[in-house]
């Protein structure tokens, strides 16, 4: 009957026998037991030693985990005062936290010293092939494609010399959470990011898709962007953005007027730039308050700022036109 030992039973089985010796050690001398021990000493050498690479599978979940899938909330927020209702925060992952998430992932089949060994030879390699993950998290994550895909598109980025297996240099990754009743009002909210905060280069009013087709090296990649509860978002960033905003759907482009103390004004334009300044709105008389007299707003802005004719229905929905509300967080205020 042949008995099969486990890992940690042939190492204790490997030890004895360097402690106690062969029967025939006094004929064959001490070098069969120096043999033993030198081989005992070493475990990192025989326990990494033609490992193959990790399955793609095991390569995503741990890039999963770095971009905090999966991880109890109570880990990023212990105690609720630290995100309180309206309220945004923002951080930067901590590589060291990160590592050690990966190597107790790959330590959990032993705890003994080869096993330590063996993982902390092979964390660098790990840590690379999921730092060239983590940008193909998100599109898993959305169904775009599967995990044997995403592995393929690196295998063959890898042998088009895009990529170079076990050398990709750790990303910051950096981020923000959102708690607060704009995450449940407006679900397809959008998030952008940018390498620069100075209005000249990014300007207030500007086309995200336009400005990021002709300066693509101001864009900060997305990694991930997820309601955690019905108003609470993170969003996940690879590299750290001097410039994050946040803007309504575009499917909620409205008809609108700003308030100003007790009554509402409208804005003057003309379609050709910026607006040049707000007028009052008169309201209708009668019982029914909030009726806006809209030809006595035409008349205000006719007389505001003329037009070559006078305004008509569709110059003041112009002025009434309310586009999606974008919010900018800067890294720093430029000088005035």
């Amino acid at each position: 009957m042949t008995t099969h030992l486990s890992a940690g039973g042939r190492l204790l089985a490997e030890r004895l026998g360097a402690l106690v010796g062969p029967p025939a050690e006094a004929a064959e001398g001490p070098v069969p037991r120096a043999r033993a021990l030198a081989a005992a000493a070493e475990p990192a050498v025989a326990a990494t030693a033609g490992t193959p690479p990790l399955p793609p599978y095991v390569e995503h979940v741990l890039a999963r985990w770095s971009l905090l899938h999966d991880l109890p909330f109570r880990y990023l927020v212990p105690d609720a005062r630290l995100l309180p209702s309206e309220s945004i925060r923002f951080f930067r992952l901590d590589g060291g936290w990160l590592e050690c998430l990966r190597a107790g992932a790959l330590a959990v089949g032993g705890d003994g010293s080869r096993e330590r060994a063996g993982t902390r030879t092979l964390l660098p390699q790990v840590t690379a092939a999921v730092t060239e993950q983590l940008p193909l998290v998100r599109e898993v994550q959305r169904t775009r494609m599967s995990i044997p895909v995403a592995a393929d598109l690196l295998a063959e980025a890898r042998a088009a010399g895009e990529l170079t297996a076990g050398a990709a240099a750790p990303v910051p990754v950096t981020g923000f959470l959102l708690r607060s009743s704009l995450v449940s009002a407006w679900p397809g909210m959008e998030v952008r990011a940018w390498h620069s905060d100075d209005p000249a280069v990014v300007r207030p009013g500007v086309d995200p898709d336009e400005l990021a087709r002709t300066r693509p090296d101001l864009v900060v990649e997305l990694l991930r962007l997820e309601r955690l509860s019905p108003s609470v978002l993170v969003a996940l960033f690879r590299g750290a953005p001097r410039l994050v905003w946040l803007e309504e759907p575009p499917q909620s482009v409205q008809f609108g007027l700003e308030a100003d103390g007790t009554g509402w004004r409208a804005p003057i334009r003309d379609g050709a730039g910026p607006d040049l300044g707000s007028v009052p709105v008169p309201m209708r008389p009668g019982p029914v308050p909030g009726v806006v007299d809209v030809a006595g707003l035409a008349h205000n802005l006719d007389q505001a700022h003329p037009l070559p004719q006078p305004r008509g229905g569709a110059a003041v929905a112009l002025s009434l036109l309310q586009a999606p509300s974008r919010q900018r967080f800067g890294a720093s205020t430029p000088p005035a």
